[in-house]
């Protein structure tokens, strides 16, 4: 098939980015202001971001590393840390990932929810927890009510350790006969057939990865809207609307944590939509060159997000609004994983939903954050294919067997590192991680914008769009990045930044224990700046050992401006329907070959050397016009 071809259309990119709202299923907005920060952000700070980010990779048709390879040489090693922080993403959500599949057949393994009996659970709890389906009405003092459902997923699930220190081992299910009789732990299981249905999706190539998504995103939105459906023909409306009061409605209380609520909703627009990552250079290159669909990208993508960002809490509504209000003073509002792991789970149990909703629910879950682990680990290959394919061939089937190589070792990579998280330490790893992650983003956002401004004012755009769009997005870059320099000297003032416990831990204590458990925490902030300089490193030494450098009094100065300034050479503007213009000469011929001297050269005769359009001829000339040579004094015609 042409290399001319988009990988993706139109039509599938709107439909792949209705991965975007992933997140929504375990995190949700505590107010009107919650909403409004996150809405805020994408129209003023998120529209200029992603504009450049699309437009520069389906322009340039080429990932972020090899943009700044060619442009901005010193600065590929942002490059290298934007994929390092994607793939500690990836490492981090797969294992939810894999959980959600497991609900899913949990809930049809038996006729009634294996989760929501507390007669199977009670052995499961620890001594100073009681299993209680509704509000018990004596509890003694040293015994803590627990819904059967919430029991389930912490004691039987993940079996989960009391403190990060107790790493325990693989959790053994005992759910079922069929899981008490494996001789092994499925936990990791679950994770290996997640990364092996990604290397199967991913490795065959953009192309077939784009079909396949394409398919999931309307399977997943069906089932999401099935589950909504239910839930808002057979259940109590008024409750559901109550919920979503809960959700979206300003509070009183909003006034005196502004930043606090602004800060915190602004990280979950960060991660849930592409902003500052590899990703939309990557989607928009997998787009193609076509003018009029480039300039519209970004478009589709801010609406596709509006739409769907609050689909799963609408999804959600009905059952959890139901499940509140019937068990008033004994199930709390959640807004993190314990809403999705644990009441979703409870809702279905108390509202007697039939199973196959509840299905069709942890399935369409699984779908949207199976379609993030494809696309991020999709432009993790394409950034790896793009920085080697100067040693490979013209050959389409080598790309494809460099693909299946590169995704092969990032899938088991990826496997190996993330089976920690299946282990009874598991959640608590989960919590080090995703805190981490947080701590030292703004000079990140704020590298990749400088780099990202460079490679875009050095293209052939408008000069109007490049002042305009250049602007508003340094004021986009270095907002996000105070935003969450903000966010950790708040959290500095808080805590001393250490890292701190969920709802689900439910531990005494608020922080993990040890100061040393907050450098680890910091290791793993600072670890892929190790990117940077990476790039470094490999850009002097690339520059430095070049060719064209042919005396040492040029030598510094030719590095420093190959380091700081790549090619001299812009891509031309192209529409995507016409022939690609002729690639430009290192230098013009001053006159017709037939003007040459046969004598140069030391009398040795006319050389090909001065010929410089025949080095050129089968790059850009039909073979009907080939110019003429010393060899060959006739055309074909």
């Amino acid at each position: 098939m042409s290399s001319d071809i988009p990988h993706w259309n139109a039509f599938q990119f709107v439909i792949i980015c209705v991965y975007t709202c992933f997140l929504s299923f375990i995190q949700s907005p505590n107010g009107g202001l919650s909403v409004v920060a996150v809405y805020i952000s994408l129209l003023v700070l998120g529209v200029p971001a992603i504009f450049v980010q699309l437009k520069l990779g389906g322009y340039l048709q080429t990932s972020m590393v090899s943009m700044f390879t060619k442009f901005f040489p010193i600065w590929k090693g942002l490059g290298f840390m934007a994929l390092i922080d994607l793939y500690m993403m990836l490492v981090t959500y797969a294992p939810l990932v894999a959980q959600m599949g497991t609900y899913a057949f949990i809930a049809i393994s038996e006729d009634d929810y294996l989760w929501g009996k507390c007669d199977k659970v009670q052995h499961m709890a620890k001594k100073d927890e009681m299993c209680s389906l509704t509000t018990p009405e004596r509890v003694g003092d040293q015994l803590i009510p627990r819904r059967p459902e919430e029991i389930f997923y912490l004691r039987e699930f993940l079996q989960m350790s009391d403190s990060i220190e107790d790493m325990g081992g693989f959790p053994h299910w005992r759910f079922n006969e069929l899981a008490h009789k494996a001789e092994m732990s499925l936990m990791p299981v679950t994770l290996a057939i997640v990364w092996v249905l990604v290397a199967l999706v991913v490795g065959f190539g953009a192309r077939l990865c784009g079909w396949v998504l394409f398919l999931l995103g309307p399977a997943a939105v069906g089932c999401l809207l099935t589950v909504l459906g239910y839930g808002f023909h057979h259940l109590d409306n008024k409750h559901a609307v109550t919920y979503l009061k809960n959700l979206y409605v300003f509070k009183d209380s909003d006034d005196d944590y502004i930043l606090t609520i602004w800060t915190k909703n602004f990280k979950f627009f960060t991660y849930t939509f592409p902003l500052w990552s590899a990703i939309c250079c990557t989607m928009g290159k997998l787009c193609g060159r076509s003018r009029k669909l480039r300039n519209l990208t970004w478009l589709m993508l801010f609406i596709v997000f509006v739409l769907v960002s609050q689909l799963p809490n609408f999804a959600m509504a009905p059952y959890l609004g139901n499940l509140y209000d019937k068990n008033k003073g004994y199930i709390r509002y959640s807004y993190g994983l314990g809403r999705l792991m644990w009441q979703m789970p409870a809702a279905f149990t108390d509202l007697q939903v039939p199973n196959v909703y509840a299905l069709v629910f942890f399935l369409s879950a699984f779908l949207f954050w199976f379609m993030f682990l494809c696309v991020g680990t999709l432009t993790i290959v394409d950034n790896i294919v793009d920085a080697i394919k100067k040693n490979l061939s013209c050959q389409p089937c080598n790309r494809i067997t460099v693909s299946i190589f590169v995704t092969f070792f990032v899938t088991i990579s990826a496997l190996g590192i993330g089976s920690l998280q299946t282990m009874q330490v598991g959640h608590y790893v989960f919590l080090l991680i995703t805190q981490s992650m947080d701590k030292l983003r703004y000079p990140y956002i704020f590298l990749m914008g400088v780099g990202l401004l460079v490679v875009y004012v050095k293209q052939n755009f408008g000069l109007i769009e490049r002042i305009v769009m250049g602007c508003w997005f340094s004021v986009s870059c270095i907002v996000c990045s105070a935003i969450w320099q903000y966010n950790l000297y708040e959290e500095w003032d808080k805590h001393s930044n250490r890292v701190f416990y969920d709802e689900l831990s439910r531990t005494p204590h608020t922080y993990f224990p040890g100061q040393e458990w907050t450098w680890v925490s910091w290791s793993l902030a600072a670890f892929p700046y190790v990117g940077i300089i990476l790039g470094v490193v490999h850009a002097c030494f690339s520059a430095c050992h070049s060719d064209t450098v042919v005396d040492e009094e040029t030598t510094s100065t030719s590095c420093c401006r190959k380091l700081c300034c790549g090619t001299s050479q812009r891509v031309r503007e192209q529409t995507g329907d016409d022939f690609a213009p002729p690639p430009l000469l290192p230098s013009e011929p001053s006159a017709p070959p037939y003007m040459y001297s046969y004598m140069e050269n030391g009398g040795q005769g006319r050389g090909d050397d001065h010929y410089h359009l025949d080095h050129y001829k089968l790059d850009y000339d039909p073979s009907e016009s080939e110019p003429l040579t010393q060899h060959d004094r006739s055309t074909r015609i």
